[in-house]
């Protein structure tokens, strides 16, 4: 028999010689597969959420929704509590800053509800309840109008915590380092997320931030009352009050009022004025 043929009736009454060298996947392979299979898609997922919010604090970009979600993660608080509030209460910081109207129209307004906010501690934002435009535009009236009334005292300038938008500052040095909270947030009182969702951030009183939260009409910034590493920030230090919070984006112009009326309280409470 040719030697070629002898070779090939060999191979052949032997198929299980050749069969038997394939490898099976080690149970390592397979978990690996099987995680990779099931948490890609929910990655992607929280990154298109993350991109939803539009720009503001961190990088719009794969960079900063990385940053967000695991370096930064660790440092979040619960955003709903009281308790930080109510022991400042019970330690003297009881004086209220709001006026008697806005307390009516925060009980009259109480939410059954809180809206949605998305799962990333920065940017910080609602996803859902918007308010219409012709409601967008009031507040941007109302928002400015405040400002130019107490020249003497706040003036607008870019925020320096969302980058995007115009927000309300103390009008001056002295005011600006008038104590610890207006230090930490160089002069910054107020402002609206003009990009989307209209949700403003604003510091109140310990004991108005309660009473905000009991009506829920706000919650905590995820990282009020936390030093970031400068390290995790490019070298700048990022160290929110406690009472930094979230006020929900007004939907109607009796809403606006209300909203207003919490502003005018925050910049009582940091200018140590009245507010007109």
């Amino acid at each position: 028999m040719h030697p070629l043929l002898t070779t090939l009736k060999s191979t052949l009454t032997r198929p299980q010689s050749w069969l038997s060298t394939r490898t099976t996947p080690s149970p390592i392979t397979i978990t690996l597969t099987t995680l990779t299979t099931i948490l890609l898609p929910l990655l992607y997922s929280n990154y298109r959420t993350y991109l939803s919010y539009g720009p503001g604090g961190a990088p719009y970009n794969l960079l900063g929704w990385f940053g967000v979600t695991f370096l930064l993660y660790p440092f979040g608080r619960n955003m709903t509590s009281t308790t930080v509030y109510e022991k400042k209460i019970a330690n003297g910081e009881t004086q209220s800053y709001l006026s008697e109207d806005t307390v009516d129209m925060l009980n009259a307004l109480k939410k059954e509800k809180r809206p949605a906010v998305g799962p990333h501690y920065v940017p910080q934002r609602q996803i859902g309840e918007f308010a219409g435009e012709e409601v967008k535009k009031h507040l941007d009236e109302q928002f400015y109008a405040l400002a130019e009334q107490n020249s003497q005292l706040v003036k607008i300038a870019d925020s320096r915590l969302e980058m995007h938008a115009g927000a309300i500052f103390l009008a001056t040095e002295e005011l600006a380092n008038r104590n610890e909270t207006t230090r930490q947030l160089n002069g910054e009182c107020v402002h609206v997320h003009r990009l989307k969702d209209y949700s403003l951030h604003m510091v109140l009183a310990p004991a108005d931030c309660k009473k905000v939260f009991d009506a829920g009409w706000g919650q905590r910034h995820g990282f009020s009352g936390v030093k970031i590493p400068r390290a995790l920030m490019g070298g700048k230090l990022i160290e929110l009050p406690s009472e930094y919070v979230l006020v929900y984006a007004p939907r109607t112009k009796e809403e606006v009022a209300l909203v207003l009326g919490l502003t005018k309280a925050s910049l009582r409470y940091l200018t140590g004025e009245e507010v007109q």
